[in-house]
């Protein structure tokens, strides 16, 4: 099967419905997802390592975070490294906290993201 390289209006706004949902469960769920495991579960077969795929998690932590349900981002991580990509980590720079231990801020974000959906 190949993966897509381009989505439709409407396969656009199923994917980012259905990622924010795995997103919000797995916040829940005290955990992380690795890009793989996300895109696996995306009703159109997405790369996880494709521009589709990171210009559709970036809109759907954009739209989540205006939501009031947290950055969750922070929750996709890497398979290998069991952390989020430098595109995260870039962010968290941006956002002012730029820090000699990015791993901590992001441990930090994961922390209170997991507070955040504890009532879910």
């Amino acid at each position: 099967m190949n993966a897509k390289t381009r989505l439709t209006d409407s396969e656009t706004s199923a994917v980012k419905q259905v990622m924010a949902s795995i997103m919000i469960e797995t916040a829940r769920a005290r955990t992380t997802i690795t890009y793989g495991e996300l895109a696996a579960q995306l009703p159109v077969h997405i790369h996880p390592h494709s521009f589709v795929f990171s210009q559709l998690l970036r809109a759907v932590c954009a739209e989540e975070l205006q939501k009031g349900h947290g950055q969750l981002c922070t929750l996709v991580v890497s398979k290998t490294t069991g952390l989020p990509s430098s595109g995260y980590f870039v962010g968290t720079a941006v956002q002012g906290r730029e820090t000699g231990d990015l791993e901590a801020e992001w441990r930090k974000d994961l922390e209170a993201l997991w507070a955040h959906h504890a009532d879910g």
